[in-house]
């Protein structure tokens, strides 16, 4: 297949995967305390250790989130880093002060600073703004909140810290294994997620709807594709108007994405998906 025609097929699949995976979210349960979470992390240890603290501070962000519906996305995360900190002990990484240090770190205090802003009320990106909003609302079920937070996360955040650190060919090979962690990593991530907050997306992506795993998995490849080529051309402009029309791309794909995906589901769904995460220790820090 072709590059336009992967991103075609992409698109249509990212239109139809909030119908695949069932109806909307709901309303969170309770809001998690801002002041438990760090604004940002201070690594300076080994990758490895990075890696660790990184989780550490998600896993405390998901367990303060309770139900809210910020929280799928924390979890997925979580997991996440979880395995890459094994990945990382294991050798994976030519440049694992890289891989697991300094981008991973970047990455993870980029999403830490959306968070706080929109907490605290500050003005966000719009791919940020369209997935806080999407929590609040209601109208979404568990997937679509863990794709508005992840194109938000990889398309808008992820050029900006790959720039500043230097998008270089030799990195690529390592960036790539990143991907590869992701991969193996998806699945335990969502029946995670299916099992604290929302059944559906179990349903949706392991039973009766077979092509929402590959999906996802294609989505994730492309957006982290284009972040990459973003990146490169962030960090290649020679000036301050070429600087300000790469940021203007990266910041209108985002938000394209954003708006791809925030079909609306079907109302009312609020009341059954939270009392199920109240009762499937998703309101439980575990």
């Amino acid at each position: 297949m072709t590059g336009s025609g992967r991103v075609r097929r992409a698109v249509v699949l990212a239109a139809s995967l909030p119908l695949l995976l069932g109806p909307s979210a709901a309303e969170p349960a309770g809001a998690a305390p801002a002041g438990s979470v760090p604004r940002e992390l201070h690594c300076a240890g080994p990758p490895a250790g990075c890696v660790d603290e990184a989780a550490g501070v998600l896993r405390r962000l998901r367990d303060d989130l309770g139900c809210d519906h910020r929280a799928p996305f924390a979890a997925i995360y979580t997991r996440l880093q979880e395995s890459l900190g094994a990945a990382v002990r294991a050798g994976l990484f030519a440049e694992p002060s890289w891989a697991g240090g300094s981008l991973n770190t970047g990455f993870v205090n980029r999403y830490l600073a959306a968070y706080h802003a929109d907490r605290a009320d500050r003005p966000v990106p719009a791919a940020w703004r369209a997935a806080f909003d999407a929590a609040r609302a209601g109208d979404f079920n568990a997937g679509q909140d863990v794709l508005l937070a992840a194109n938000a996360h990889i398309q808008r955040d992820l050029p900006y810290v790959l720039a500043a650190l230097g998008p270089r060919a030799s990195r690529k090979p390592d960036y790539e294994r990143v991907q590869a962690v992701l991969d193996r990593a998806y699945q335990p991530a969502v029946e995670d997620v299916a099992r604290r907050y929302d059944p559906l997306l179990a349903l949706g992506d392991a039973r009766w709807n077979p092509i929402a795993r590959p999906t996802a998995d294609e989505l994730f490849h492309l957006w982290r594709e284009i972040a990459w080529e973003h990146a490169r051309r962030l960090a290649a402009a020679g000036s301050p108007a070429a600087r300000r029309r790469a940021e203007d791309a990266i910041e209108a794909n985002a938000a394209r994405w954003a708006l791809l995906l925030s079909v609306p589901g079907v109302p009312g769904y609020r009341a059954g998906r939270d009392a199920y995460c109240r009762t499937h220790g998703g309101g439980e820090g575990r």
